[in-house]
């Protein structure tokens, strides 16, 4: 039986390394102690220890700059990468082990829908929180790690967040109030709906996403006018019953929210809207994928 002893491998420079990673996105020496927690001086030790272990500067620095040398970009070009993906790596198991003990937080806009409420049904009673998210604030939340997943009107192009799942594609409707002059028409047409005064959602909700909820333009050019927000849809659906303005939302929602002082009328000028799950991208809670399955079940 061969019973040499196994090679000895060589141990890695992680702190080194990690230190490395940071100055490469900062090219700042303060900065980077500030994100690391720890001195600048603590900085410029681990690169001097660096460029010591690989034989050569990795760095050029000056009194106004910071610069990779040649070799500094090569390693890096390996490096950076890397080290990311083992910091993902980590925070993903971190983040499952922490979510093993506790619900799975679920956000929702505006209202919980019949496949998302079958989804949840579907798993082990007491594994999911749902909690209501602003009607203009559709990312932050999720993004502060206060949810696990985010069931939102699309788009998403968040950094940091994962589109998980789209579904519910459905024709936009208009509220109204019952006394409104178009209460009874069959549909509000593209002039009918530029003389309207709008509702807006109300929040930090990025303005792409604002765009296409709350389109400023109809197709053939004519503008539409947002004179009154709302920080939910409760809200926007009151103002509407008490005044002439309108409110766009999608035809799932309307069957959540009949009121006798409202009319819901077709806008078919206007694009169907989407629903997204998302999720951020270190962060997976263990009953994610057991959640999304359901949720295609239902939906399908």
């Amino acid at each position: 039986m061969d019973r040499r002893t196994p090679p000895v491998l060589p141990e890695l420079p992680l702190q080194e390394l990690e230190c490395f990673s940071v100055l490469v996105h900062q090219l700042h020496f303060g900065r980077t102690a500030g994100l690391l927690g720890v001195s600048q001086g603590r900085v410029s030790q681990l690169i001097k220890r660096l460029e010591g272990r690989v034989g050569a500067p990795v760095f050029e620095r000056t009194s106004r700059r910071v610069e990779l040398t040649e070799l500094g970009r090569e390693l890096a070009e390996q490096v950076v990468p890397a080290f990311e993906r083992l910091r993902e790596g980590f925070d993903a198991a971190r983040a499952r082990a922490a979510s093993a003990d506790r619900p799975m937080r679920v956000g929702f806009q505006c209202v919980v829908y019949e496949p998302v409420a079958r989804a949840v049904a579907g798993l082990p009673g007491g594994s999911v929180q749902l909690v209501e998210l602003p009607w203009g604030d559709p990312f932050s939340r999720l993004a502060q790690g206060d949810v696990d997943l985010a069931i939102v009107l699309a788009p998403c192009r968040e950094p940091g967040l994962r589109v998980l799942m789209e579904f519910s594609r459905q024709p936009v409707r208009i509220a109204l109030s019952a006394a409104h002059r178009l209460a009874r028409a069959a549909g509000v047409s593209a002039g009918d709906l530029a003389g309207l005064g709008l509702i807006e959602p109300r929040g930090p909700a990025p303005d792409y996403w604002r765009l296409a909820n709350a389109p400023r333009r109809l197709p053939d050019g004519r503008d539409l006018a947002y004179p009154a927000g709302a920080a939910t849809l409760q809200e926007g659906l009151s103002t509407v019953a008490s005044t002439a303005q309108g409110l766009l939302l999608c035809e799932a929602s309307v069957r959540y929210v009949q009121r006798p002082d409202i009319r819901y009328l077709p806008v078919p000028d206007l694009e169907p809207s989407t629903l997204l799950v998302v999720r951020r991208e270190r962060a997976v809670h263990g009953l994610t994928e057991r959640f999304l399955g359901l949720l295609a079940e239902s939906v399908g």
